[in-house]
């Protein structure tokens, strides 16, 4: 919408109010009518109300004084790609994230984040405020560039990282001998000595299984020999019982062996005692004569008295028929 105003009579264009027909205004030495100028004026606050409206949600910047202007020089090219922001001292300026603008050139707008390549060094930096470059760089200079980033470190970091990396390559699958001159082997070598161990493991695993199955059978076995043991040391108790029993019976049995042999030593010892005295009678009686007996006749009391001086006259008698017996 174009508009004019008619203060100092001059036409003015602005988007919220319209006097841009000369036959519309008012001209000066006549009379205005009072509805129009009511019209006009009606016209007039409606266009303030929408100027408010506008201004009260507009963006705004605060005014200090002293500050610099606010105003966007920068043209559209180098404003491409760009957004409104703050410097480091909170003053308006064009930021970019981090625009790549190769490498740094003589007399030449950078702005804020604009990042460029020291052709001398390969360093990268990023711009810090606004500024036109001069004749040479100068990049020690920390108000207007800061060091992102270190191309010699960075050579240096990636030259160590290889040697890192190789060195991380002998002690992953080095095999034989020690990795980097130290007494260490490699992964694969210890990897491999594990392999090799592992299958020792399985080894002795598999006999400790069948020495666990020999342990079990000889346990069984000696629960088996265990009961068998109680069975027969119960029957060697009971044999031992039965055999001092038996003991007993043949140290009384001896005994009495013992007292038949001495009875038996005794009688044999009366009976050699009688044989002896017996002899003796039958030697006397056969040195008696025939004629004892015949020149004498003898009743048996005298009889045993001529007998005696030939013995014990206890062991002579005479029996009923009158005869001489002689006990030995």
């Amino acid at each position: 919408m174009t508009s004019t105003t008619i203060f100092g009579g001059s036409a003015v264009g602005n988007p919220y109010f319209d006097n841009s027909d000369p036959g519309q205004r008012f001209q000066p030495g006549t009379v205005a009518d009072g509805e129009a100028v009511d019209e006009k004026f009606d016209a007039i606050a409606t266009g303030l109300d929408a100027a408010y409206v506008d201004t009260r949600r507009a963006l705004k910047f605060p005014y200090e004084e002293g500050q610099p202007s606010q105003e966007f020089t920068a043209s559209a090219l180098q404003r491409r790609n760009r957004v409104l922001g703050f410097d480091g001292e909170g003053n308006l300026a064009l930021v970019s994230g981090f625009y790549y603008r190769q490498d740094w050139q003589p007399n030449t707008d950078y702005f804020l984040n604009d990042v460029v390549r020291d052709p001398v060094t390969t360093n990268l930096y990023v711009c810090i405020s606004r500024h036109k470059s001069g004749a040479s760089s100068d990049f020690n200079n920390g108000v207007r560039w800061y060091l992102a980033i270190d191309a010699d470190l960075v050579y240096r970091t990636g030259q160590e990282a290889q040697i890192a990396a190789a060195l991380a390559r002998a002690w992953a699958s080095q095999d034989p001998g020690p990795v980097g001159g130290t007494a260490y082997q490699s992964a694969k070598t210890y990897a491999l000595d594990a392999r090799g161990s592992e299958a020792a493991a399985r080894g002795y695993r598999n006999e400790v299984q069948s020495a666990e199955l020999r342990v079990k059978t000889l346990e069984q076995n000696a629960r088996a020999a265990e009961s068998s043991t109680t069975q027969q040391a119960s029957n060697a108790s009971s044999s031992a019982s039965a055999a001092a029993s038996s003991l007993s019976s043949v140290q009384t049995l001896e005994q009495s062996v013992t007292n038949k042999a001495q009875q038996v030593a005794t009688d044999a010892q009366t009976a050699s005692d009688a044989a002896t005295s017996a002899e003796l009678v039958s030697q006397r009686i056969k040195d008696t004569t025939t004629m004892d007996f015949l020149n004498f006749e003898l009743s048996g009391p005298d009889l045993i008295a001529h007998f005696a001086g030939y013995g014990d006259d206890s062991q002579f008698s005479i029996n009923a028929a009158g005869e001489l017996e002689v006990t030995l």
